[in-house]
C-alpha cells in the first residue's frame, strides 16, 4: 500500500541520500521534470537546479546537514529535459535510522509555476503604469536610490529629466480621453526609443513623464532633452487625424557626493523648478523677439531646492537671479 501511495501521489516525491542524490522518485516528479523517473536515480537535485538558484538551495541543504533543523523549505527553478525552467517548492525532511541518527532525506516537490506567474504579474502591475507600461513613481524611486547608492565618489552625475506636455488638455477636450490615451501611449514608445538600456522612462500620472539617465555626462542629457522635446512635437496619428502637442523639459542633477542625491522628491523639485523657469524665460524671450531657450545653453547649471512643491503658489513669480554655471 505504501509503495502504491508513493507511486501514485499527485505531487513529486523523492528519496535522497544525505548528499542530495536521488535514490528513488515517483512518477509525478518525473512528469514535472519531463524525465523518466528511473533516469533520475543517481542525479543530485543540485544538478537539476537553475544556476541562479543554487545559493538558496545550498543554504537549505546546510540547514539540514548542520542539524539546525530537521526540515527545510525553499523555492527554486528546476530544469526540465528540454532546458526550460519551472518554479518548484521543495520541502525536505531528514529521516532517522533506528538509532535516531540522520539516515536519508525525503523531498516533496510541488510545481508552483502558476503561482509565480501570478505573483510576477501582480508585482509588475504594482510597479508599472497600466496605460503605457512604463515604470511608475514607486519603481522610479527605487531605481534612483539604487543608482545613487551604486555611484562611486568620482562617478558622473545621474540626471532626472521631467517632461510636461503643453496642449494635452486640448486634445482630451477636443477628441476625447481615448484619443488622449493613444497620444500618451505613442509618446511613451518614442521616449523609450531614445534611451540607453541602462536609463529609465517613467510616467508619474496625467501628462507627466520622467527620464532617469544614470552615470551620464551632462552634455549627453542636454541632447536627450532636446530629442524629447522634438519627439513630443512630432504629430501623432490618432484615428486618421494628425494631433500635435509640445513639451517642456526640466532637468535635476544628482552628483555622487549629494546627500539627497537618491531622493526622488528632491530631484523632481529641482527638475520641476527648472522646467517652469524655462517656460517663463521662453515666454519672455518670445515676447522680446529674442532667441528661445535651448538645453545646450542653459540647463546644465545646478539648481538648489525649489521654494515649493509642484503646483505651489508663487510659481508665476518672475525668476530669480541666474545661478553661476559650471564646466
Amino acid at each position: 500500500m505504501l509503495g502504491s501511495a508513493f507511486d501514485n501521489a499527485p505531487v513529486g516525491i523523492a528519496v535522497l541520500a544525505s548528499c542530495g542524490v536521488v535514490v528513488l522518485c515517483n512518477r509525478a516528479l518525473g512528469a514535472v521534470l519531463d524525465r523518466d523517473p528511473a533516469a533520475l536515480v543517481g542525479t543530485a537535485l543540485s544538478d537539476l537546479t537553475h544556476p541562479d538558484d543554487l545559493p538558496a538551495a545550498r543554504r537549505a541543504a546546510e540547514l539540514l546537514s548542520s542539524g539546525a533543523s530537521h526540515v527545510s523549505r525553499h523555492e527554486c527553478r528546476f530544469l526540465r529535459r528540454d532546458g526550460t525552467a519551472l518554479w518548484v517548492s521543495v520541502n525536505t525532511a531528514q529521516v532517522p535510522d533506528s538509532t535516531g541518527r540522520p539516515d536519508h532525506l525525503i523531498a516533496h516537490v510541488e510545481d508552483i509555476t502558476d503561482r509565480k506567474s501570478v505573483e510576477a504579474a501582480l508585482l509588475h502591475h504594482a510597479l508599472h503604469d497600466a496605460l503605457t507600461g512604463l515604470p511608475n513613481r514607486l519603481l522610479l524611486a527605487e531605481r534612483i536610490s539604487h543608482a545613487h547608492a551604486g555611484s562611486g565618489r568620482h562617478a558622473r552625475p545621474n540626471c532626472l529629466l521631467f517632461i510636461d506636455l503643453n496642449g494635452f488638455k486640448a486634445v482630451n477636450d477636443r477628441y476625447g480621453h481615448a484619443a488622449g490615451d493613444l497620444v500618451l501611449q505613442q509618446l511613451a514608445q518614442r521616449i523609450r526609443a531614445l534611451l540607453r538600456p541602462q536609463d529609465t522612462a517613467a510616467r508619474l500620472g496625467g501628462d507627466e513623464f520622467v527620464v532617469l539617465c544614470v552615470d551620464v555626462d551632462p552634455r549627453h542629457c542636454a541632447g536627450v532633452a532636446e530629442r524629447l522635446r522634438a519627439a513630443a512635437a512630432e504629430p501623432f496619428a490618432i484615428d486618421g487625424r494628425s494631433v500635435s502637442i509640445t513639451a517642456a523639459v526640466g532637468v535635476g542633477t544628482s552628483r555622487p557626493t549629494d546627500p539627497a542625491g537618491g531622493d526622488l522628491a528632491a530631484l523632481l523639485r529641482q527638475a520641476d523648478h527648472r522646467m517652469y523657469e524655462q517656460k517663463r524665460r521662453q515666454a519672455a524671450d518670445e515676447g522680446c523677439g529674442r532667441r528661445s531657450w535651448t538645453p545646450q545653453n542653459d540647463w546644465v547649471r545646478p539648481v538648489g531646492p525649489a521654494r515649493g512643491e509642484r503646483h505651489a503658489p508663487g510659481r508665476g513669480d518672475p525668476p530669480g537671479p541666474a545661478r553661476p554655471g559650471y564646466r
